[in-house]
């Protein structure tokens, strides 16, 4: 009797089983249609899910509002249309039972308008957000950093697959564009410059382990490598352009994820149900001091924790009002053997206590103005704090100091720009900002620790600064084909009274039916690490201030472009670019540039603004677009890179790897209807790292790596080949869904390059590599 039952209620299981894997999960995919000049929503337009039969398809609100209700789940192409306007495709969208879908689609006026002609859509998904842009510049978002193998859910990895960009190391996120150190980025978030947002970016002279913020709190954003339109300022390298997303305003949603990143907790959605006004927030907890146990600790997993939020308040005629803010925690530390005898090299000998804290948060208002424009105003307040507390253990155990630093910025901008539409031809958009710069300085160091047992570099000082920015840029549409960007950045820094003029040009020729040329110039500047200037020597009578003169870095870029669009679902991109770096910093009769700064660098001697630096290369991309399961991108960088120092010789710089191939793709398969299985890769082929000569004799002497810095950057390392890969399984359920992620970098266990190290059992110099697989797993419920 009770085996009959317990079959009956097995078949019955099964039955319930079979019809819940059969039936038609859905889901509503909703957002707004606007003019991406004016931001003004456009009533009326079309929107459809193509190659669907009956036809699905809606019309936006009055106010530019859609909605797409019972859209089943996997990947759907939506095409959006307006008589008069140039039509825009979605492609291969993804629909998942988790989340509602919120598209905001930007549509571009044509320029020859015809008042019954639809213009054919063009699948453009590496185009840049910001329509000032010509050249260097693309989007990204939230799917491809899901997806993509070595993305791990994080901006700054996801872009080192980009052609201009070479990735640090496996175990941290600096990247290196076009030669250029990473302290030359500039990073923006809803609209306003703030400190790279890595946790212990300090380290890695704005790198880091991971960024503040999930990938999921982001909407489409912008990754610039040079040439950026005028709005863009202190930024000498690259620019991330980074948009945080909306809430749900319709209903309340939430994410649980756990994995070796961190354990995560979302929410979003309306204040009050049938209003407008919406929160997003995400609460992250590193896990990364469980893993510290089972990976080596010279990885440097640090214990971190991250809060960010966005809440927006949509008004009836006041306009738009958002406030946001991201902030981060994180913390490293490690104490050697007091035993030497159970020291391998002079790595065991370091004690160490880092911390790099951040906040950032903004009021941002946004209201359009009549028919034609829109006014945007933000204050923001943002500060770091970073400590390095480090000591060398000599083996006789005396304690050597390294750094012992304790820095506090901060920084409160305001800033606001009119965009102003004067025809389909012709967008303006001028702007200022203003920028009130603290800072809290306590810093010693010891420029040698090999020779000297006492600190030689210090900044102790406390005060502010301001920098002050204006920019006014235009694009006009000379004809359909051919279209101009053209502006002027003024950019001035109080502390050492200088300032900089950066006129911006931009050519876009589309000379034949998908086939653009296009050539682009800067004039780009950076100031650099306050630390710079205000650092000070110690001297009989007092300490001498000796770098308060000093200038702002400053470069020329230039850039050709060539795009050819192959077909619907594949491009070619190739872009030369030469850059002529002036008025760098450098010390006198020597090989020291700033060219070469990263954040861990010591020295006593006053800067010059005598150096110079140029690189050159050319940056490919061949990409196909996800479409029929499955995609692919080869980008290649082939560069040199170059710098003068204070005494007049021509070196290589610490980043000239000379290329940098990635070959990546992925195919996805559907599986019991309404789930997905997907299987991504990575290839890397990195050059080497720049490193110089070892003064063998003096180092075994010292027992500690002496270079010989008149040869710097003479060698090399060998060539990195990377393999990652990720394996991600999606299972849509009719009121949540459930995500799984395995991802692997560095799958061949790659050696990598690290520097030098003595080795106390051999009395010898060996490289320092460490050879590690980074794993990054996750499993996550939306529901």
């Amino acid at each position: 009797m009770q085996m009959k039952k317990f079959l009956m209620l097995l078949i019955i299981f099964c039955f319930a089983n079979n019809i819940l894997i059969s039936q038609q999960i859905s889901q509503t995919i909703k957002g707004k249609v606007f003019d991406s000049e004016t931001q003004i929503g456009l009533p009326g337009a079309t929107i459809i899910i193509t190659d669907s039969d009956p036809l699905i398809g809606v019309t936006s609100d009055n106010k530019g509002f859609f909605k797409l209700e019972n859209i089943a789940v996997g990947r759907v192409d939506i095409e959006i249309s307006f008589i008069g306007y140039e039509s825009y495709l979605v492609s291969e969208l993804l629909v998942s039972s988790g989340k509602e879908i919120v598209l905001n689609i930007p549509l571009k006026e044509s320029v020859e308008y015809l008042k019954e002609v639809v213009v054919k859509p063009n699948i453009q998904k590496e185009k840049p957000l910001n329509s000032m842009a010509t050249i260097s510049a693309r989007s990204f978002t939230v799917e491809q950093a899901q997806r993509f193998a070595g993305g791990m859910d994080d901006p700054s990895r996801l872009v080192s697959s980009f052609a201009g960009v070479t990735p640090s190391t496996v175990e941290n996120n600096e990247i290196v564009i076009r030669g250029n150190a990473a302290k030359g980025i500039l990073w923006r978030l809803e609209g306003v410059e703030i400190p790279p947002p890595n946790h212990l970016a300090g380290m890695f002279s704005g790198g880091g382990i991971i960024t503040m913020f999930n990938s999921s709190m982001l909407a489409n954003s912008d990754f610039f490598t040079g040439a950026f339109p005028a709005e863009y300022g202190n930024a000498l390298s690259g620019v991330f352009d980074i948009n945080l997303r909306n809430g749900n305003r319709d209903k309340r949603e939430y994410t649980i994820q756990a994995g070796s990143c961190g354990i995560e907790f979302a929410t979003e959605g309306p204040f009050k149900k049938g209003k407008q006004a919406t929160y997003l927030v995400n609460y992250r907890y590193s896990t990364y001091s469980i893993l510290k146990t089972f990976l080596p600790h010279v990885t440097g997993l640090p214990d971190f924790s991250d809060l960010s939020f966005k809440m927006n308040f949509p008004t009836t005629k006041a306009g738009t009002f958002s406030l946001w803010s991201i902030n981060g925690m994180g913390k490293l530390s490690a104490e050697p053997d007091k035993d030497p005898k159970e020291w391998k090299t002079n790595y065991d000998n370091y004690q160490y206590d880092i911390c790099y804290d951040l906040t950032a948060s903004g009021l941002n208002h946004r209201k359009v103005i009549g028919k034609k424009s829109y006014l945007f105003s933000s204050l923001s307040f943002s500060a770091s704090r970073y400590i390095n507390n480090n000591k060398y253990l000599r083996p006789s155990l005396i304690e050597i100091p390294v750094s012992e630093q304790n820095e506090i910025n901060s920084r409160i901008v305001l800033s606001s720009y009119l965009n102003h539409k004067f025809s389909s031809r012709h967008t303006n958009r001028t702007g200022v900002t203003m920028s009130r710069i603290a800072y809290n300085y306590n810093v010693e160091a010891n420029s040698d620790v090999a020779l000297s047992d006492t600190n030689d570099f210090f900044v102790a000082d406390k005060g502010s600064s301001l920098s002050f920015q204006c920019y006014s840029q235009s694009k006009y549409y000379i004809t359909e084909k051919l279209n101009i960007n053209a502006g002027l950045h003024f950019l001035l820094f109080t502390l050492d009274n200088t300032y900089s003029i950066e006129p911006r040009l931009g050519i876009n020729w589309n000379f034949l039916p998908d086939h653009t040329f296009s050539l682009a110039y800067g004039k780009h500047s950076r100031i650099e690490p306050l630390r710079i200037y205000l650092m000070k020597v110690k001297t009989p009578e007092a300490y001498k201030m000796l770098n308060k003169e000093l200038k702002i870095t400053k470069a020329h870029h230039f850039v050709l472009g060539y795009d050819w669009n192959i077909n619907n679902y594949t491009h070619l991109k190739i872009e030369p670019y030469y850059q002529i770096l002036y008025d760098v910093p450098v010390t006198p009769d020597s090989s020291f540039s700033m060219i070469n700064y990263i954040s861990e660098m010591y020295f006593s001697e006053q800067l010059v603004n005598d150096g110079t630096g140029r690189n050159i290369g050319i940056d490919i991309t061949l990409e196909r677009f996800l479409k029929d399961g499955y995609y692919y991108m080869f980008t290649a960088s082939v560069f040199d890179s170059k710098y003068i120092g204070g005494d007049g010789i021509e070196r290589n710089t610490r980043y000239n790897q000379n290329f940098v191939f990635n070959l990546l793709g992925g195919k996805e398969w559907q599986v019991r209807k309404n789930n997905l299985f997907s299987l991504n890769g990575k290839f890397t082929v990195l050059g080497g790292r720049r490193y110089a000569p070892i003064d063998n004799e003096k180092s075994i002497a010292e027992q500690f790596v002496i270079y010989d810095n008149s040869r710097i950057y003479e060698e090399q390392s060998p060539t990195n080949y990377y393999i990652d890969i990720s394996i991600n399984y999606r299972i849509n359920k009719p009121k949540c869904a459930h995500s799984f992620i395995l991802q692997a970098k560095n799958l061949l266990m790659q050696k990598e390059f690290l520097g030098h190290a003595y080795n106390y059992e051999t009395n010898t110099i060996e490289p320092y590599e460490l050879a590690i697989i980074f794993p990054f797993v996750s499993y996550k419920i939306e529901f």
